[in-house]
This record gives structure tokens, C-alpha cells and sequence, in this order.
């Protein structure tokens, strides 16, 4: 699981979408859509869903979430520093693991946290942030 919720708002949701049978997605990754139909994110994502459940090649049905209404944690690519919050960053892949990029961003699709459990100074492990930029 590359991300995990850790806080739901009262507004969480999630809608149920039509995949591509070839398509696979794990549990814990953002997606994005390719010709209309959800995928595992890229870094060149513009917007984004969080997927709370795995699909597996041969489904036909993929749950995401809608809006922003959660705060998710993941694994930085650089350590955490008390100077990101409130800083928009990207999704990073690195070897096939989805990162948060938290020291750059050309997309902008998510937010550091700016709360005293945001991260820590110091780690690349348990990031909070929200997506800036969802799908819908």
C-alpha cells in the first residue's frame, strides 16, 4: 500500500468506476484517468483519486474516491522538513512505487499537511497531506 487514509472528513466518498480488464491497481494507490477510464497515477498526472481497495487484471469495477474530504499519509522522496507544510507537491514513481515528491512540483496535486503530525523532521515515512487536485 503506497498511501493511507488517516482521517475521514463528514463529506468522504467514494463512487464506483468502469476499468479496463487489463488494468491493475493496488490497494493504497492514486489514480488518474486515460481516455475516461481510471489507471494507476504517473507523475504527470493533473488530477487524482485515491483508491481504498486493490483491482486485479480480468475486474471491470474499480472504487475511488470524490473530492478531497481525507487526509492520507505516504513515504516522502526526500525527508520530511517542517518547512514543507502547507506546500503542494507531486506524485512521484520510483521503481513502481507511487512517492509523495514533497521538495518539488510542476502539477501541484497534493498538500503537506500543516499540522504538528504532518511528518518527522528528519524521515521520509508517514507524510500527511491532502489532494489538491482531485478527479472529481
Amino acid at each position: 500500500m503506497d498511501f493511507e487514509i488517516v482521517e475521514q472528513g463528514p463529506t468522504y466518498n467514494t463512487v464506483i468506476c468502469t476499468i479496463a480488464t487489463a488494468t491493475v491497481i493496488e490497494a493504497g494507490d492514486m489514480c488518474e484517468l486515460s481516455s475516461g477510464l481510471p489507471i494507476k497515477g504517473t507523475a504527470t498526472g493533473a488530477k487524482l483519486a485515491y483508491s481504498p481497495f486493490a483491482c486485479a487484471s480480468g475486474d471491470t469495477q474499480i472504487e475511488l474516491t470524490v473530492g478531497n474530504d481525507f487526509i492520507l499519509k505516504g513515504t516522502g522522496e526526500v525527508v520530511f522538513a517542517v518547512a514543507q507544510k502547507g506546500d503542494e507537491c507531486d506524485l512521484v514513481i520510483s521503481t513502481a512505487t507511487q512517492l509523495l515528491n514533497n521538495d518539488t512540483t510542476s502539477t501541484s496535486v497534493f498538500t503537506i499537511d500543516i499540522s504538528e503530525n504532518a511528518g518527522t523532521v528528519g524521515s521520509t515515512a508517514d507524510i500527511r497531506f491532502k489532494i489538491l487536485k482531485p478527479l472529481y
